[in-house]
C-alpha cells in the first residue's frame, strides 16, 4: 500500500509541479504582453498628438510668413484696431439698433463662506450699489 500512495503522492506532486509552472509561464508572458500592447496604444496617441501639433506648427509658420509683410500687417491693424494714417479720417459707423451694453454686474468672489458672500450682497444693496 505504500507503493500506491507514493504513486499517487509524486502524480499529485507532479501535478502541482505542473500548476505552479503554468502560472508562472502566465506570469511572465501575460503581463510583460499587457504592459506592451499599453505601451504600444501610448505610442500611438502620441504619434496622433505629434501629426496634429505638426500640422499646427506649419499653419504657425505659415502665419509668421505671412505676418512678415509690412502690407499685411497694415491691413490687420487697420481692420482690427481701427487705426488710421495721418492726415486720413476714420469713421465709426454704428448702428441704430445697437442698444449700449448693460453696466457688469459685480462677482461676489467664491472664495468666501457662503453666509460671507450673503452678507456681501446685503451690505452692497443697502449701500445702494447693487
Amino acid at each position: 500500500m505504500s507503493g500506491a500512495r507514493q504513486a499517487v503522492r509524486s502524480i499529485g506532486q507532479g501535478r502541482l509541479m505542473l500548476i505552479v509552472c503554468l502560472f508562472a509561464a502566465v506570469f511572465v508572458v501575460f503581463f510583460p504582453a499587457r504592459q506592451l500592447v499599453v505601451q504600444r496604444t501610448q505610442l500611438d496617441d502620441l504619434q496622433s498628438r505629434l501629426a496634429q501639433l505638426d500640422v499646427q506648427n506649419q499653419r504657425l509658420q505659415r502665419d509668421i510668413a505671412r505676418l512678415q509683410d509690412p502690407a499685411e500687417l497694415e491691413v490687420l491693424i487697420r481692420e482690427r484696431l481701427g487705426l488710421v494714417r495721418p492726415g486720413e479720417h476714420g469713421y465709426l459707423v454704428v448702428s441704430p439698433d445697437a442698444s449700449p451694453a448693460p453696466p457688469p454686474v459685480p462677482a461676489i468672489p467664491a472664495h468666501k463662506v457662503w453666509w460671507a458672500r450673503v452678507w456681501s450682497a446685503i451690505t452692497r444693496v443697502v449701500r445702494g450699489k447693487g
